[in-house]
């Protein structure tokens, strides 16, 4: 087998190869060029939904923003049986991670993720339920995630109508087994995710008004991975720190 290329922007330590053995793919296979990457889907239908979607998915982008191989998606088509064809009979229809995560896979711009081409489904799909979708993502896309081979699923209801809000599955003998909740700093309680190496939970709104519960923790730091408005309010609290002491050193060369 031909070695393959060395990328320099590669990290340290960063497997040159995909998960399945090949070249990481850096240019769109055929399938994801020609299959719609848009179609009459339903989107979030509240704040509380939206913002859960967009927190988690900014964290683990964030969290994994060094690696060219690992994919974080979110709210994309999930093409996962060839024998589909848009607008003919036969085969099964994409499904659309509100977030998802693929390991050994290029960290590039997508148009779908078609698993056939990637050589693996997502390793981690999050699902953020609505009134509309709640049955569907309960239900029919669980048997979908199951079918197709997704380790992790994850199931959370910003609305607080599913008990527990918050749900982690993973995947054993072909169906999903429920995985513990445990309790984590902050008055946090959430589910650990084996594949990402972090958890995921729900904790008490913080001061500003669209403030999510849905956050990230990792174990390994003893941190709650940051958002990107919590990232932007501590940059914005560090340039106000540093134009203070430069206006301070500016007034000493003064006198």
């Amino acid at each position: 087998m031909a070695e393959a290329m060395i990328d320099p922007l590669r990290p340290p330590g960063a497997p040159a190869r995909a998960a399945n053995g090949a070249p990481l793919r850096w240019t769109p296979g055929p399938d994801e060029l020609r299959l719609p990457s848009s179609e009459e889907e339903p989107v979030p239908q509240n704040t509380r939904q939206l913002v859960a979607i967009v927190d988690c998915f900014d964290s683990l982008r964030q969290h994994w923003r060094g690696r060219l191989d690992v994919f974080v998606g979110s709210d994309q088509f999930l093409y996962w049986d060839p024998a589909y064809v848009p607008g003919r009979k036969g085969g099964n229809p994409p499904v659309s991670p509100d977030v998802y995560v693929a390991f050994g896979v290029a960290n590039r711009h997508r148009n779908s993720y078609v698993a056939w081409e990637e050589g693996k489904p997502p390793d981690f799909v999050l699902e953020v339920v609505s009134p509309s979708s709640r049955r569907r993502d309960e239900q029919e896309k669980q048997r979908v995630y199951a079918k197709i081979g997704v380790p992790e699923f994850f199931l959370y209801d910003p609305e607080g109508k599913l008990v527990p809000t918050l749900s982690g599955f993973e995947l054993r003998g072909g169906a999903y087994r429920l995985l513990p909740r445990e309790r984590f700093p902050q008055d946090a309680v959430g589910v650990y995710s084996e594949v990402l190496g972090l958890c995921l939970c729900t904790k008490p709104s913080g001061p500003e008004p669209l403030d999510g519960s849905l956050c990230v923790y990792d174990p390994m730091v003893g941190e709650f991975l940051p958002t990107r408005h919590e990232l932007d309010a501590d940059n914005r609290r560090l340039a106000a720190r540093v134009a203070k002491l430069e206006a301070l050193i500016e007034k000493m060369q003064r006198r």
